[in-house]
């Protein structure tokens, strides 16, 4: 099996590409990232919302 790349240095450079290549890759991991940490973000908040909406509901009926 033969590599494309003789050793670290070369991977990152990639003759003169490297500094492209390696931009999109970060970008489109941090928008992968994004992708998952908001709605997880978003779906607790709106939980804690709802948690209080009804902590305030059973407060404003008596029933706690």
């Amino acid at each position: 099996m033969k590599f494309q790349f003789e050793n670290i240095t070369q991977l990152f450079v990639m003759d003169g590409h490297g500094v492209f290549v390696w931009t999109a890759v970060l970008v489109s991991l941090v928008v992968m990232l994004w992708l998952i940490v908001k709605p997880l973000a978003d779906s607790r908040a709106a939980l804690k919302d709802v948690s209080g909406d009804i902590t305030r509901a059973a407060l404003t009926r008596g029933d706690a």
